[in-house]
């Protein structure tokens, strides 16, 4: 083990990669065969008939305060130019919305073709924030605007739209009136020109949000991703466990190809999201610690799905899938409270507020990732029958783990076997909650809606769970199975590959090439890590896949050394750094000991107990040298900064990663 062990410069290994990214402009021509034609994408400087940004652009760059407080210009590819900012991102409350700004007076104008059935979908609303007071022009009550769409066809206008609407009121935070629309425009024509007027006092901050048009009636193909946090597969009746866990996910499952052996690319939550949305492994893209953001030029699987004409939105339960770590790329909304972390009823609430979006985009294609922190600790949930998963006179009939262990210093500390037990039934719980508040009313509402057979549905994890099975609890500490293997259940339309059951070691990453193939959109021209599982279910390959995971130096303050696994088939290695005397000290309760180097045959060992990595030392020598070439061919990524807000310090304090 020592004589492997000096293969490594730890300190040198973690530095990574990548590649220069090019995407070009997917806005649609006016002319096209559109399935979804997004105003915003097309707008150009000389779509601007007036706008009072364009008197305060003179020379000079028009002062921040002219803009909404809480928003940013968009300078995304498929967004194309962007003249005097006016395409942005607003954040209010939990939610981040593309609009098109539009202070009074604004007028924007476009030529484009109408298809048979087109509607128009949109929102109008004003913006009140601090900005607004220090650009009122004068005392008094202060109006309103009138949103105003016109459409001129063959020289004729006619007003399609016309609503006033009044001011929200002033407060230091940012308030919205805000109002959706869609309007029918059943006129077939090679030739039209729409224009979007807003008039009023110039002060108001008022906004057109994301217009949209598209052909009713057309052939709908949706996706949904649904991640739900710290999953262990092995929790789910579908992958063998004894408990009911699942029932609902049980029956998604037997309607879907099952994949028994996936792996995420990471124990814990913002990294291995980043790996399902980039189909990159960690050494790629490099987002490894909490104030790490994503590389602006890495390519999503949002983004593909946006620029192939699909509505893109997201309901998630925020903390480290918050959208300051860039996970809003492309999303039309971008909503980060409705799975909220300080709910018990947070499945609950997050199918609420999905359905709510599904009534009003049934009639598009679109992509929906829901994510919600419901299994996670605390374990914690309203459900009817807590006794359930839990024996008789058992000590918590909820639990903050963490917190009760004592924090970080004490994730090593055992509890008895009655008390693991009843933290386990509780987690179980959790399950069982998701399962029926979220899962199952989700899949009865498609089916009402005549959309689950169109829709494919990817149903996963980003990482599991530790119950002491190697030593600790939580999650974020270490790379065996019990954190790293995820369930993932594939439906696809018409319940394609129903009953599949594929044991071949895949990856998380390989979910993004595998939604593109089956949608039939060509991968972007960039390497990726992740390749589609379709040759798998075609039978067209069986080979085990190569996974790559690891775990930064000290993530949250947590004092683990960094850690480093890959696979060759069955055979799963793992690199430990050792603890410096400075860790060590750090924990009330002591770390297990762990060997620097460990491997184990999870064909025959799955629980990973027997390190058989002197029996191998020849095989264990070539696979570190390959990990080895990964890590020294990776160039730096340029990832950005955040800082940790108020609010975005209590999400994460709720789920127990800060104090």
């Amino acid at each position: 083990m020592t004589s492997a062990m000096k293969l490594i410069s730890w300190r040198k290994i973690l530095p990574v990669i990548p590649l220069l990214i090019f995407l070009g402009s997917c806005s649609q021509t006016p002319d096209s065969k559109y399935t979804l034609y997004r105003v915003m994408d097309n707008l150009k400087s000389e779509d601007i008939l007036e706008s009072p940004l364009s008197f305060a652009a003179g020379t000079e760059k028009i002062p921040e305060h002219f803009y909404p407080l809480k928003s940013y210009a968009l300078h995304e590819s498929e967004t194309g130019i962007n003249p005097f900012d006016i395409k942005r991102k607003i954040r209010l409350g939990a939610t981040e919305f593309r609009i098109l700004f539009s202070p009074p007076k604004s007028q924007y104008s476009f030529e484009l073709s109408l298809q048979e059935n087109s509607v128009l979908e949109f929102g109008t609303g004003i913006v009140s924030d601090a900005n607004t007071q220090k650009r009122a022009s004068e005392q008094g009550e202060k109006k309103g605007v009138t949103f105003l769409i016109t459409l001129e066809i063959r020289g004729r206008k006619k007003t399609v739209f016309r609503k006033y609407v009044p001011p929200p009121p002033e407060k230091k935070e940012n308030t919205l009136a805000f109002h959706p629309h869609s309007i029918e425009l059943p006129y077939k024509t090679k030739k039209a020109r729409i224009t979007f007027t807003t008039t009023g006092e110039e002060r108001n901050y008022s906004f057109w949000f994301n217009p949209v048009l598209y052909p009713r009636g057309t052939n709908n193909r949706n996706i949904i991703l649904i991640s739900v946090d710290t999953l262990r597969a092995d929790h789910l009746g579908c992958y063998g466990y004894e408990k009911q866990t699942s029932p609902n996910i049980d029956a998604l499952a037997a309607d879907s190809a099952k994949f028994l052996n996936v792996y995420a690319s990471s124990p814990w939550t913002l990294p291995s999201h980043v790996s399902l949305f980039t189909a990159l492994h960690c050494v790629h893209h490099q987002v490894y610690f909490d104030n790490e953001t994503m590389d602006p030029s890495l390519i999503t699987l949002t983004e593909m799905l946006r620029q192939n004409s699909f509505s893109c939105a997201a309901f998630t339960g925020g903390g480290f899938v918050s959208a300051v770590y860039g996970f809003s790329k492309a999303f039309n909304t971008y909503n980060e409270g409705s799975g909220l972390v300080f709910l018990e009823n947070a499945a609950e609430h997050q199918f609420g507020v999905v359905s709510n979006w599904l009534d009003r985009h049934k009639d598009r294609n679109f992509f929906l990732f829901i994510h919600t922190y419901q299994p996670h600790d605390p374990y914690a949930c309203p459900y009817k029958n807590k006794s359930l998963f839990i024996e008789e006179n058992a000590r918590w009939e909820k639990i903050d783990l963490l917190n009760h262990l004592g924090g970080n210093t004490n994730i090593y500390k055992n509890l008895t076997e009655n008390e693991r037990r009843n933290v386990i039934g509780l987690y179980d719980t959790e399950i069982r909650y998701t399962d029926e508040e979220l899962i199952g009313p989700l899949i009865r509402k498609l089916k009402d809606m005549d959309l689950y057979d169109s829709t494919i549905i990817v149903f996963t994890s980003d990482h599991g769970e530790e119950f002491y099975d190697h030593g600790s609890w939580g999650h974020g500490r270490n790379l065996y199975d019990e954190t790293l293997k995820v369930p993932l259940i594939i439906k696809f339309p018409e319940s394609k590959y129903s009953g599949r059951t594929i044991d071949t070691i895949v990856s998380l990453v390989d979910v993004f090439p595998t939604i593109l193939e089956e949608n039939r959109i060509p991968l972007p021209d960039i390497p990726l890590d992740g390749k589609s599982l379709i040759p798998l279910l075609k039978g067209k390959e069986k080979k085990d896949r190569t996974f790559l995971a690891d775990l930064g130096s000290n993530v949250l303050n947590s004092h683990i050394p960094q850690k480093i696994c890959q696979n060759q088939r069955k055979d799963k290695l793992i690199l430990n750094e050792s603890y410096t005397k400075e860790d060590l000290a750090f924990f009330t309760s002591p770390p297990p000991k762990l060997d620097p180097v460990e491997l184990y045959d999870l064909g025959n060992d799955p629980q990973e107990k027997n390190n058989i990595v002197d029996s191998k030392a020849g095989f264990v020598r070539s696979l570190i040298r390959k990990i080895q070439e990964t890590y020294q061919k990776a160039v730096k990524r340029k990832t950005g900064k955040t800082k940790i807000d108020e609010k975005l310090k209590k999400q994460l304090q709720a789920l127990g990663y800060i104090r």
